[in-house]
Parts: C-alpha cells; sequence; structure tokens
C-alpha cells in the first residue's frame, strides 16, 4: 500500500516541476489510469485519489479502503507501475531497496 501512495504523492509532485522527464511523465500517466480503472464504480475513491495529494491526512483512509475493496493494492500491474514511478523518480532509492512490491 505504501509504495501506491508514495508514488502517487511522488508522481503529482514530480508533475508539477516543469523539469519531469517525459518517462517519468508517461509512468505517472500509466499508474493514475490503471488506479482510476480499478477504482471505477467507485466515486468516493476516485475523488480521494484525485484530492490525496492537496490533503493526504484528509482523504488517505477513504483512498486505501477504496483501492484495498477493488483489489488494486494486490494488482501486480498497479504495483510494477507504482514501482517503476520511483525508480524514475528516485533510482538511487530504489537501489537501496526502498521501494518494494508490498501487495497488502
Amino acid at each position: 500500500m505504501s509504495l501506491i501512495l508514495t508514488a502517487v504523492v511522488a508522481g503529482e509532485s514530480k508533475a508539477d516541476s516543469s523539469t519531469m522527464q517525459s518517462e517519468v511523465a508517461d509512468d505517472f500517466t500509466s499508474l493514475r489510469s490503471a488506479l482510476h480503472d480499478r477504482l471505477a464504480g467507485q466515486a468516493e475513491a476516485q475523488t480521494a485519489l484525485e484530492d490525496y495529494i492537496a490533503r493526504p491526512e484528509e482523504h488517505r483512509d477513504t483512498l486505501i479502503e477504496g483501492l484495498r475493496q477493488t483489489g488494486a493494492t494486490q494488482d501486480p500491474d498497479v504495483l510494477r507501475l507504482a514501482l517503476k514511478v520511483m525508480q524514475r523518480i528516485d533510482p538511487e532509492g530504489s537501489a537501496n531497496g526502498n521501494y518494494v512490491l508490498d501487495p497488502v
């Protein structure tokens, strides 16, 4: 779960940066798309995903619940995309094992 949430925050913060590499942007777009697909039919969780960056404490529980209910936390594609975002944003941290696939 923490890998997905970390990738959402990191990807969104980099998306606001003019220096964001196109590969990171593409990977983050793919991650967000996969999460939106997984959260289909869960309007509250989709809103929580969109609002998580601005107010994580307020939306964290709703987002986590939606991710768990829809199986996103165990979806290998979602987890791989989240890991890929973090590997591109923080290659040193990734090499040190800071980001691991963590299905819950």
